[in-house]
């Protein structure tokens, strides 16, 4: 071989090189906007959830409120046996 075909077959390769780095910088890249997305959509579920749990809470938190209001000594009973309880397992 003489040194223009070794020039031109390392030409070759180099070019070979290159466009399989920038097919895998495009991969990359296309993966990386795909994440983005997933996690775009993922923050939204989860923003949604947390909306969703915070009204149940306050609906729940209502509800207890009245309840403790028609029924103030029975509150006073679950209260006292919470303690029991919490007492309890505090002392093993």
């Amino acid at each position: 071989m003489n040194t223009k075909e070794v020039k031109a077959q390392i030409h070759k390769n180099a070019d070979h090189i290159e466009n399989g780095v920038a097919a895998m910088a495009a991969s990359l890249a296309n993966g990386a906007e795909a994440l983005g997305e997933q996690r775009d959509e993922l923050q939204d579920k989860l923003r949604d959830f947390g909306r969703r749990m915070l009204d149940s809470t306050k609906t729940l938190t209502d509800e207890a409120t009245k309840q403790a209001r028609l029924r103030p000594l029975a509150v006073f009973g679950v209260a006292f046996v919470a303690g029991v309880i919490v007492a309890r397992v505090l002392r093993r």
